[in-house]
């Protein structure tokens, strides 16, 4: 299901929107839902909310409080990946939206139908790609949205997990949330992680020593190996030199129970 996020002032551009978006997804057999929002507080709230996992905005520039700019700068500050198309009467700040790391600038009455489905195909595709690439977790309103393969381990104590990963400039980064490993085990079966302890479970690539005890990552952490486990991690367990495989994950929300 393709989340789909239309933020305008302007209810006739909304139904338009809407209609042309459920004639694409009729026409390429794409599962969509779409909401529509008129203000980039509007819209942040149900990004805080019911579409933290949104695939695609497509957004006015000049909107009340704060405009369509203003609004995708926060998107991006907060750590939200989703692809943004600006979709507006004014045509000369094109060039602004590689700011914001923009998918596309359309003009309203400009844009033909066949530009505007070859957008919506490509932010389709591209939705696909980080659904395999990347897993958000949220807890009391706040949000982090991660790339499966920089995440080295997640541990958990007293019901609270946390996730160790490496930050996009590979400066470590955490973030503890309500869950259990054993429901982020199940998520992530298949995709290079491995259980070590009741406590830890490891991303296989960061692994750069094993032994019954202990492994050692390549962060230099050392964590224990839980004597149940350590079977199943010494025949599961690649060498990090040898390992090279592509992380894919389930897409899903680990928010607080």
């Amino acid at each position: 299901m393709m989340k789909i996020l239309i933020c305008d002032d302007d209810n006739y551009w909304i139904q338009r929107c809407r209609e042309e978006l459920n004639k694409l997804a009729d026409k390429n057999n794409i599962s969509i839902e779409i909401q529509s929002v008129s203000s980039g507080p509007e819209l942040l709230f149900f990004l805080d909310s019911k579409y933290i996992d949104a695939d695609l905005i497509y957004m006015d520039l000049h909107m009340p409080e704060i405009d369509g700019f203003e609004t995708a700068r926060i998107i991006r500050r907060r750590g939200f990946h989703m692809d943004i198309v600006f979709c507006t009467k004014d045509g000369s700040r094109a060039a602004d939206a590689f700011d914001v790391d923009a998918l596309n600038y359309l003009v309203k009455g400009e844009t033909s139908e066949a530009r505007f489905e070859k957008v919506f195909l490509k932010a389709e595709a591209r939705s696909e790609q980080r659904s395999s690439e990347y897993i958000m977790f949220s807890y009391a309103g706040e949000h982090v949205q991660i790339a499966v393969d920089m995440i080295r381990y997640f541990e958990v104590r007293n019901r609270i997990v946390t996730v160790h990963y490496q930050k996009e400039n590979y400066q470590p980064g955490t973030f503890s949330f309500y869950s259990s490993l054993s429901k982020i085990e199940k998520c992530l079966q298949g995709r290079m992680f491995v259980r070590i302890h009741n406590s830890y479970l490891v991303g296989e690539r960061y692994i750069l020593r094993k032994g019954t005890r202990q492994v050692t990552l390549t962060s230099g952490e050392v964590l224990p190996v839980g004597r149940a486990y350590t079977k199943n991690l010494m025949e599961r367990c690649l060498s990090v030199s040898t390992l090279n495989m592509h992380f894919s994950t389930c897409r899903g929300t680990y928010e607080a129970n």
